[in-house]
């Protein structure tokens, strides 16, 4: 597979820092939390990495994270890092992305609200633009606190529809949109069952939900959010 533009540029990063620094992807790894095997297969193409773990290794090396998602200079915070910087970085070309027209709905969407195949909404409260985020196709406000603090209730999830169930992200949230209801979980494996998938809340109050894969109807990768404060 192709990876997206955040991975590419943060990988370009970490290879940048390989060679100048001797900083290896199994101790960066072990740092953030995240499985080697994962970084293995990231780096041979196979997946491309969760956006939580751009975050850490941002925060955690200083690397610009406007530079991974969008190409916008310095790519790394502290200006002694400027040497690593290497000519494939500088090649990154700052683009401004088509504002997407994504349908909001102030509550959740039903069953009735959305065709069982293709990507069809119906009857959205309005329109909202929204840079940088061409690719969605949906925005909703979050309803609970089953998600806190992650999303607290009254935020604005903005999502891209996912056509293929085989590809989830485990640990990625998403909107699972089944015929009882619609929520916005991360979707587990579940450890006896591949018919199976568990949604788990972020707050530790809400217990995990098993659902059958062939009764999500929808579902939608949570690419980023719009906090009301």
């Amino acid at each position: 597979m192709k990876h997206n533009p955040e991975t590419t540029r943060l990988m370009e990063v970490l290879d940048g820092m390989k060679k100048s620094k001797g900083t290896s992807m199994y101790s960066i790894a072990k740092r953030i939390g995240y499985l080697p095997q994962s970084f293995s297969r990231v780096r041979s193409g196979g997946q491309n990495l969760p956006s939580r773990i751009i975050h850490k290794i941002c925060e955690l090396y200083n690397i610009n994270k406007a530079y991974v998602f969008t190409g916008e200079f310095p790519v790394f915070l502290d200006a002694k890092m400027a040497k690593l910087v290497t000519p494939a970085m500088q090649k990154a070309v700052v683009k401004k992305e088509p504002q997407a027209k994504v349908p909001f709905y102030e509550t959740y969407l039903t069953a009735g609200m959305i065709k069982k195949f293709g990507d069809n909404v119906v009857n959205p409260a309005y329109f909202i633009t929204i840079p940088n985020f061409i690719e969605c196709s949906l925005a909703l406000r979050v309803s609970g606190d089953s998600m806190y603090p992650k999303y607290r209730s009254g935020d604005i999830v903005v999502c891209k529809h996912i056509q293929d169930k085989s590809t989830i992200l485990h640990g990625e949230p998403y909107v699972v949109i089944t015929p009882e209801y619609c929520a916005v979980k991360y979707v587990d494996p579940h450890d006896k069952d591949k018919a199976r998938v568990v949604l788990r809340s972020e707050n530790p109050k809400f217990k995990p939900t098993e659902v059958p894969k062939k009764d999500i109807l929808q579902l939608y990768l949570v690419r980023g959010k719009i906090e009301i404060t």
